[in-house]
């Protein structure tokens, strides 16, 4: 540049020196904002069974997973004199008895079992299908009352 378009030229805002201009053709982005991966319905699964919430047992709100929750929510009923739960539970104690990893096979539980736990992801998936999104209602909203 010569010293006389120097002179002419300002420097300041909304006007970046030319030689840091994009040149004709460039793009600051050329292949836009990257595609949001979906979620496989694993890790929806995982996510929903470890968001917090709040459970009221015997007068004390206490916070815990939803996971926790359940399994909370499964033993009241069983107490409650629910066969199925109680059995659920006991098999579910019984098939990982030796095995002390986080995973169930749901191939090792028993068919009525593979049964509610399928029900219960039916219901979960309409639950958050017809909750506001943004409203943190949905699968959290029957274990919140368990006491």
């Amino acid at each position: 540049m010569s010293p006389k378009k120097r002179e002419d030229y300002e420097v300041g805002y909304g006007k970046p020196p030319v030689g840091t201009r994009f040149k004709k053709g460039d793009r600051a982005n050329p292949y836009g904002r990257p595609k949001k991966v979906a979620k496989t319905v694993h890790e929806r699964v995982s996510e929903l069974l470890q968001r917090k919430i709040d459970v009221t047992e015997g007068g004390i709100t206490k916070t815990m997973s939803v996971e926790e929750a359940v399994f909370l929510a499964i033993g009241q009923k069983a107490l409650r004199g629910d066969l199925k739960a109680a059995a659920f539970l006991l098999n579910l104690r019984t098939t990982s008895e030796g095995d002390r990893s986080a995973v169930i096979d749901p191939a090792r539980l028993a068919a009525f079992d593979r049964e509610t736990l399928k029900r219960y992801m039916r219901d979960v998936e309409a639950r958050e299908a017809l909750a506001p999104p943004g409203s943190g209602k949905g699968a959290a909203g029957p274990a919140e009352g368990a006491t």
